[in-house]
Order: C-alpha cells, then sequence, then structure tokens
C-alpha cells in the first residue's frame, strides 16, 4: 500500500480554492470598473448638454451688447468635444480683455457651470490666439495675462474649454481597469491561454474594405485610422470625412463650400471657422510623409497633393 504525503492534500486544497476564489475576485473588479465608469459618466444629462449650450449663447450676446452691437444675430454654437465651445460672432469687433473676463465669468458663475476653463480668443483670419487665460477655481490661482491692453477690431471667435471629470471619478475608473486587467491576465495564465504576439497585434488591423494609399500612409475611412509605417494615427468622424473627399479627389482642387456641405450640413451647423481648424489638425497627421501635402488654394479651396 502507498500513502500520498499529507502536502499533496493541502497543495490540491490550495488549488481548489484559487479555482474558486479567481472566478468571484474579476467579478468583483469587474463590477467595481463599472460602478466607477457609471460615476463618472452619469454626472451629465442631455438637458444639462443643452443648458451649457444656451449659456455660451447668452455669453456671445453679452459681448455683443458690451460691443455695441444690438443688431447682429447670435450664432449658432459649434460644441468642438463634451468639454468644450466654439462661440462665432457675424463682424469684427474690438474689447479690452479685463471687460472679456468679467463678462465671461459672470455668465458662467451665474449659470452653475464648472468654475475651471480655459478661454482663448483666436483671429479668424490666422487663427491664431491674441489672448488666452485660465480660470482655476480660486482667484489667486488664476492665469490673466495680458490685461488692459486694447485689441483692435478684427474677426474674432471665442474657444471655452471646462475642466473634465474630477479627478477621484477619473482614476477610481482607471484603477478599476488596472485591477481587472490584472484579473485578465492571471485567468489567462491559469486557463493556460497563449496571446498573440506584439508584432501579431502590430499587424491586425480590422476592414471592410481595402486600406487607399495615401503616399506612404494607409488609410481606413471605415475604422477612423491612418497608418503610417504599422503607426496607428486615429482620426475623428469630421477629420475621416474630409480626408475621404480629398483621398477621392487626389491633385484636384476641392472647393471649401463642397466640403462645409458634405461634412457639416446634415447636422444643421453653421461652421465659421471649424472646417480651417480640421484642417489644420488633419495637417499635423499628415505631415510624417513630405509628399503628402494639404495645400490651401486661396479663394477657391483645398487640394490634397500626393
Amino acid at each position: 500500500m502507498i500513502v500520498k504525503p499529507i502536502i499533496c492534500g493541502r497543495d490540491s486544497l490550495f488549488l481548489s480554492m484559487k479555482s474558486k476564489i479567481l472566478p468571484f475576485f474579476v467579478v468583483v473588479c469587474l463590477l467595481f470598473t463599472i460602478v466607477s465608469f457609471v460615476a463618472e459618466k452619469s454626472g451629465k444629462t442631455d438637458f444639462e448638454s443643452a443648458k451649457e449650450v444656451i449659456v455660451m449663447r447668452e455669453i456671445a450676446n453679452r459681448v455683443l451688447r458690451y460691443t455695441g452691437d444690438t443688431t447682429s444675430t447670435v450664432l449658432p454654437i459649434n460644441r468642438l468635444a463634451e468639454n468644450e465651445f466654439e462661440i462665432s460672432f457675424e463682424s469684427g469687433f474690438s474689447f479690452k480683455p479685463d471687460s472679456l473676463v468679467r463678462i465671461i465669468d459672470r455668465v458662467i458663475s451665474s449659470n452653475d457651470l464648472p468654475r475651471n476653463y480655459i478661454v482663448n480668443v483666436i483671429e479668424c483670419n490666422t487663427l491664431k490666439v491674441i489672448f488666452g487665460y485660465a480660470v482655476l477655481g480660486v482667484k489667486q490661482k488664476n492665469i490673466v495675462p495680458c490685461l488692459g491692453r486694447q485689441q483692435p477690431s478684427k474677426c474674432y471667435c471665442i474657444n471655452i474649454k471646462f475642466e473634465e471629470s474630477s479627478w477621484i471619478s477619473k482614476h477610481l475608473y482607471l484603477l478599476g481597469l488596472g485591477l481587472l486587467g490584472i484579473c485578465l491576465v492571471f485567468w489567462s495564465v491559469q486557463r493556460f491561454k497563449k496571446e498573440p504576439t506584439f508584432e501579431q497585434k502590430e499587424e491586425e488591423i480590422p476592414s471592410n474594405k481595402p486600406a487607399k494609399q495615401l503616399g506612404k500612409y494607409e488609410f481606413y475611412s471605415e475604422e477612423l485610422l491612418l497608418v503610417f509605417e504599422s503607426k496607428k494615427i486615429p482620426l475623428t468622424i469630421k477629420e475621416a470625412k474630409l480626408l475621404g473627399i480629398f483621398a477621392s479627389n487626389l491633385n484636384q482642387i476641392v472647393d471649401r463650400n463642397r466640403l462645409q456641405k458634405e461634412v457639416w450640413e446634415d447636422e444643421g451647423v453653421i461652421v465659421g471657422r471649424s472646417l480651417d481648424m480640421f484642417i489644420s489638425k488633419l495637417r499635423k497627421k499628415l505631415e510624417h510623409d513630405p509628399n503628402v501635402k494639404l495645400t490651401n488654394i486661396h479663394g477657391k479651396g483645398y487640394k490634397l497633393e500626393v
């Protein structure tokens, strides 16, 4: 008769407990991640988003009244991101930074919007920031340069960007993701699953349609993706739409009105200077290949030269 050592029984018990505890640990991490995600995302409703746009229109109205303009139309607000807005104006105007800071702060503070935000005043023709400042919740920490310097009468647009979700909710969410990732790694090791190599992951670019070749770039329109020598460059929906039009009209001038109509008109949004800003973003993403240039044809439109 062969007697098994007691140590084997303990090992078996340990493995049995481990196999039962690990799934429970994975479920706990997953629930933690979901709760953190909901805590981060549930703070803003559709009603509050609509309210933010109305507050931006009130800022535009106050600025026009400050400049003595009581006849110009308050143009539609362009939401560049979840927490970023662009305010455009029909006519040029002159302003004093001190007054502009007071107008914007009064409207934002009286409507319970986030108290941390950054304001940039952009000159329409050059797209350069001619005045900007940061409000950081505490007056002593605010960054407001160039006060007292009267700005000349020109076409301006005002960009206002609010601080994103709070530090706590964001980091709880990231912590949850990290714990979930660790659980999944242990789970994979436990089940002896072989992960694909780094090279395989780099080569996997799912696509229902073949990529369009733009110089050394590969353009995947449906995946909102540019690939340059294995480097993946993500695109926004509007950037992908614009690049898709240029890719179908290589080395040809594409009229500004056509770009605005095909990319923005269906959304019922008046573009203003947004087109130029998106063109500038595309140029930066295409700068890796010197043989690919997005050229401005004055008075006509743009041309993608390859």
